[in-house]
C-alpha cells in the first residue's frame, strides 16, 4: 500500500494499528522473558515518525537495559518498525537481538497468523541468543 494513494487519515490508521498490535505482540513476550530473572528488567516502547506533517512510521522496541552483552549497545532484544520504504510501499522490518534483520511487505493476507508466527520467532530467537550470552552486566 502506497503512502502517496491514501489519505493522511488512512496512513494514520495504518501506523497507530501496527503499533497498537506490535506493542501488543512484544508485551505478551514479558511474562516469559522475565520468568526465571531471564530479563527482568525487559519493557515495550513504541514512537512514531513523520515527515513533513505525515506519519511515515512506527516503530516498537523490546528492550532490556542491563541484561545484555556488551557488544549489543542498543540494548534492545527486538524491534519492529512499519515504514514507507524507498518505492513508496509499506515495509515491515524486524530486529532481534544478534540476527539479521527481516524485512516484510505489509499488510500480511493473514494478519492474525502473522503476528502470531512473529511473536514465536522473536521469543526463540531471543531464547538462543541468552543461551550464549555471558553473566549479566552489572
Amino acid at each position: 500500500m502506497a503512502v502517496t494513494s491514501i489519505a493522511n487519515g488512512e496512513a494514520t490508521r495504518i501506523l497507530n494499528a501496527f503499533q497498537r498490535d506490535a506493542r501488543a505482540m512484544l508485551e505478551h513476550l514479558l511474562p516469559s522473558l522475565r520468568q526465571r530473572g531471564l530479563y527482568p528488567e525487559a519493557s515495550v516502547d513504541g514512537w512514531g515518525d513523520s515527515r513533513d506533517g505525515r506519519g511515515t512510521a512506527s516503530t516498537v522496541v523490546l528492550t532490556s537495559p542491563k541484561w545484555l552483552k556488551p557488544t549489543d549497545r542498543t540494548k534492545q532484544l527486538a524491534r519492529v518498525r512499519l515504514e514507507l520504504s524507498g518505492s513508496d510501499e509499506w515495509l515491515v522490518i524486524v530486529s532481534v537481538v544478534a540476527q539479521a534483520d527481516q524485512r516484510h511487505p505489509w499488510l500480511p493476507t493473514a494478519e492474525t497468523e502473522w503476528w502470531t508466527d512473529l511473536r514465536e520467532r522473536i521469543r526463540v530467537q531471543i531464547m538462543e541468543y541468552h543461551d550464549t550470552k555471558t553473566a549479566p552486566l552489572a
